[in-house]
């Protein structure tokens, strides 16, 4: 990303998608898949062959199709039965048609309301929105398929993955690294006030998205080892996997209090301020962002110098003016502004990019830089965690409107009654999941070019950021 792409928001394609040569590289992306998929009906082809896999962490699992395109059959869109995949489970379409409806009159009545004032926004959570509601959040590309007997599964056994497991394998080590990086120490308040957060749970997104790239790209002899593999792990990506983790929690604590966000709850437990109060909670959040570079540099072994350094400026760039910080600036000077549809759309893109997908970005590239990844590698792998980071936010922007708090495990309905420019608010609900799972298609089609075995777990995770629940 070159300087001018950092010092001011980049305009919006037909599809109110980047301006410019990113726009004109996803629009081009989109006309190849038209074709492709004309050719496929014209030929009369059927469905995609796929990858079983289950998605979903932390709530009822659905057993789908990975591939990097939406599926078609011969007559476009009249299967009726197989259509989208909604997220709490297989839904006839005509039932989640009319569930949008009702959610999507709900937001229209909603946002008249807030002309007057944020009055309803209270009756919008608690009272109007169904429990069940959450089943309007669409996964992209995904299709359900039917279960079938251990005979009908032992041909596509090795085709089979779980991102389950991958997670809470990954997220076991992750945790375990973590507590030992950040141990109990004097001064006794800060270090709580620091592991308070950080180890309250959490998904582990950023952390799973460096290891999957890591392993991506990292060429290891054909009789190593899982335990060779998984010391070569420890040793040269954990150290930055659990930086970006420290780093996106010093995120959560800053962006938490009274002067930003002024949020009660993270990660279902009280905000780091509401415990130790805000002037430890500022001081938790900057220990751990330098603990961050300090760990990468000191922990990280058997990878060359220079990739490290190139791992920290690349960190550094995303955490920065330019990165996670300029999005914040622009994100708190947006709120309650009046914006023309056009200004808003631009301005929203460059809040996502940089307070939210730039971190994904930094977790993937520096995963294959530590793998040993080639510069067209990187480039490929950069383009897929930009997809990814601005559909994970897109689908956050939905959340809150279509949640509630103890789904969310944060306060739901934040962005509504803080006037936040959201892509709910500037294009409905209906728009905004078709734009996430647009994003989550070019990204899965950014894997093409590498090993489909070895790219599952990064695959996978982008299919999980669009069909999350919280």
């Amino acid at each position: 990303r070159d300087a001018a792409d950092d010092r001011a928001p980049r305009g919006t394609g037909a599809r109110t998608r980047g301006g410019g040569a990113r726009g004109e590289e996803l629009a081009q992306g989109a006309r190849t898949r038209a074709r492709k998929r004309t050719r496929a009906e014209e030929d009369g082809e059927g469905e995609d062959e796929g990858i079983r896999i289950e998605i979903g962490i932390g709530f009822g699992f659905t057993q789908v199709h990975m591939h990097g395109r939406r599926r078609r059959r011969r007559g476009g869109s009249q299967n009726k039965d197989k259509g989208a995949v909604w997220a709490h489970g297989a839904q006839k379409p005509e039932q989640s048609r009319q569930e949008a409806g009702l959610i999507q009159e709900r937001w229209n009545t909603h946002k008249a309301n807030s002309r007057v004032g944020n009055t309803g926004m209270q009756k919008l959570h608690r009272n109007q929105m169904p429990m069940g509601s959450s089943r309007c959040t669409r996964v992209a590309a995904v299709s359900v398929v039917p279960v079938t007997t251990n005979e009908e599964n032992s041909s596509t056994s090795d085709s089979h993955f779980d991102l389950k497991d991958y997670m809470k394998a990954r997220g076991k080590v992750v945790d375990k690294a973590l507590d030992a990086a950040v141990p109990e120490a004097y001064p006794e308040v800060i270090h709580k006030a620091m592991r308070h957060t950080l180890l309250a749970g959490g998904k582990r997104i950023r952390p799973a998205l460096c290891i999957a790239a890591f392993e991506l790209v990292h060429e290891t002899d054909g009789d190593e080892n899982e335990a060779v593999r998984h010391n070569a792990l420890l040793r040269k990506a954990m150290p930055t996997a659990c930086a970006l983790e420290m780093i996106h929690t010093m995120s959560l604590i800053h962006d938490d209090l009274p002067c930003l966000d002024n949020d009660d709850f993270r990660r279902g437990t009280p905000t780091c301020h509401k415990v130790y109060g805000e002037d430890m909670a500022i001081l938790a959040g900057d220990a751990l962002l330098t603990l961050a570079f300090e760990h990468i540099a000191a922990q990280t072994k058997d990878v060359s110098p220079e990739r490290v350094l190139k791992v920290i400026a690349e960190i550094g760039r995303c955490v920065g003016s330019h990165g996670l910080v300029g999005g914040q600036v622009v994100d708190i000077k947006s709120e309650g502004k009046e914006m023309a549809p056009e200004e808003g759309l631009k301005t929203l893109e460059y809040i996502h990019e940089h307070k939210t997908a730039i971190l994904l970005e930094a977790a993937v590239v520096s995963g294959a830089l530590l793998g040993g990844a080639t510069e067209m590698e990187i480039e490929n792998l950069r383009s897929y965690a930009r997809d990814i980071g601005l559909a994970f936010q897109v689908v956050d922007d939905i959340l809150d409107v279509t949640m509630t708090t103890e789904q969310l495990g944060k306060t739901a309905g934040k962005d509504l009654a803080s006037s936040k420019t959201t892509y709910p608010s500037l294009l409905g609900l209906e728009k905004s999941r078709e734009i996430a799972d647009e994003l989550i298609e070019d990204a899965l089609s950014k894997l093409d070019e590498f090993d489909r075995k070895r790219a599952m777990p990064l695959g996978t995770l982008a299919k999980y950021i669009v069909s999350r629940q919280s």
